[in-house]
């Protein structure tokens, strides 16, 4: 710290003794000659003249006078700057650009899902889950909406969600909570249904959906 002091007073000084020494540098001791001194004599020096050869100079002035190279500067700036920004925009692609949040995924499969859980905190859970629902995809609408309910136990601080933790940790963290028992219990389901691969019919999956949503409208009130 107090080497830090020592560099930062040295820079000043240093600063202020060299803007001494060019001052004194640009500093050029000047005595008129006798020719100047004499062209000087009968020059009306006074402020009145002055101000009106100042409002003389102000009316002379023509948008000729214009210099157009600082603003043709900044227009061929902002120029290579759109063309950057096109390249990267047809190159890397508008959803690379705008990040994760934006992307959605047209085809619901296994590796899909997958993806979805790995990055849960960022996907639209929901769109998908309606998603697998009109494809009549059960099984998958069933993780999905599985997915969900942790979605929501971690964003009312339930949980800490963590991609490496297991359903067991999540029912340990939830123990305590009014609906722990709902919570198993669908847990269980999601199991057997996905880890089990068992098929699901309409019906049987809109048994298993009103159980999910009711447990889900528990954890949000």
């Amino acid at each position: 710290m107090k080497r830090n002091k020592f560099y930062i007073w040295f820079f000043m000084i240093v600063c202020f003794y060299g803007s001494n020494i060019l001052a004194q540098e640009n500093t050029v001791s000047y005595t008129p000659s006798e020719e100047l001194i004499s062209a000087r004599d009968g020059i009306d020096y006074s402020d009145d003249v002055i101000k009106e050869k100042e409002k003389k100079e102000t009316e002379s002035y023509s948008p000729s006078d214009f210099n157009f190279s600082d603003v043709l500067g900044v227009l061929l700036i902002l120029l290579l700057l759109g063309v950057v920004g096109a390249i990267l925009y047809f190159v890397i692609g508008k959803e690379n650009l705008i990040g994760p949040k934006s992307r959605k995924i047209k085809d619901l499969d296994l590796k899909a899902v997958e993806h979805i859980e790995e990055d849960l905190e960022n996907q639209d859970v929901a769109y998908y889950l309606n998603q697998a629902i009109n494809e009549n995809q059960y099984r998958i609408a069933i993780r999905l909406h599985y997915l969900l309910i942790i979605k929501k136990l971690s964003e009312n601080k339930f949980i800490k969600w963590k991609k490496d933790k297991t359903n067991r940790d999540y029912i340990l963290e939830t123990s305590s909570l009014p609906f722990s028992e709902k919570f198993r219990s669908s847990t269980s389901i999601f199991e057997k249904v996905w880890y089990g691969e068992r098929s699901v019919g309409e019906s049987d999956f809109k048994q298993i959906y009103d159980q999910f949503d009711a447990l889900e409208k528990k954890i949000i009130k």
